[in-house]
């Protein structure tokens, strides 16, 4: 029996902040498990670090983070060894990111540990409703996403709702 009810906006509304809370949650739990245990976010550093993306500002903007905190968090990861961060030749102003041998271990478990977590929940949704599915959680990605990147054309909270 599902704990949620369904079918009005304000149910959907709720349950939308609920799955995101539980997948993270879940995510860290999962990724805490590892024999190299990490973060969401160090996974999430450590995946676009082996995509090419190096530079703080970039790996920031891409989490919708500040760079100190994305800084602290790499300064984490190479202590643990799972980064290299040397200077940049072309600019002493900024740093090189690359994954260690260890890094690479690491992320790749994280990805077969998440990926299966994956499996196991589209399990519970009829193959036939998986691509309505995707174009659903991409459009929400793409609207959560254009919020971050302009917050001033958010919708504004109801009266009341403003810290």
């Amino acid at each position: 029996m599902s704990r949620v009810s369904g079918g009005e906006r304000e149910d959907l509304d709720v349950l939308l902040v609920s799955i995101s809370a539980r997948l993270t949650r879940l995510y860290g739990q999962v990724l805490g498990q590892l024999a190299t245990p990490l973060t969401f976010r160090q996974h999430r550093l450590l995946r676009r670090i082996d995509e090419g993306h190096s530079a703080l500002a970039a790996l920031a903007a891409f989490g919708n983070l500040t760079v100190p905190t994305v800084s602290e968090s790499v300064e984490v990861l190479v202590r643990r060894g799972l980064i290299n961060r040397q200077e940049n030749p072309r600019s002493r102003r900024s740093l090189l990111l690359s994954l260690t041998p260890e890094g690479r271990a690491a992320k790749a478990a994280g990805d077969l540990a998440l990926a299966e977590v994956g499996r196991r929940l589209l399990k519970t949704v009829p193959e036939e409703r998986h691509a309505v599915l995707h174009e659903s959680l991409a459009s929400i990605y793409e609207a959560a996403t254009d919020i971050f990147q302009h917050p001033d054309s958010a919708p504004a909270p109801p009266d009341g709702a403003r810290r």
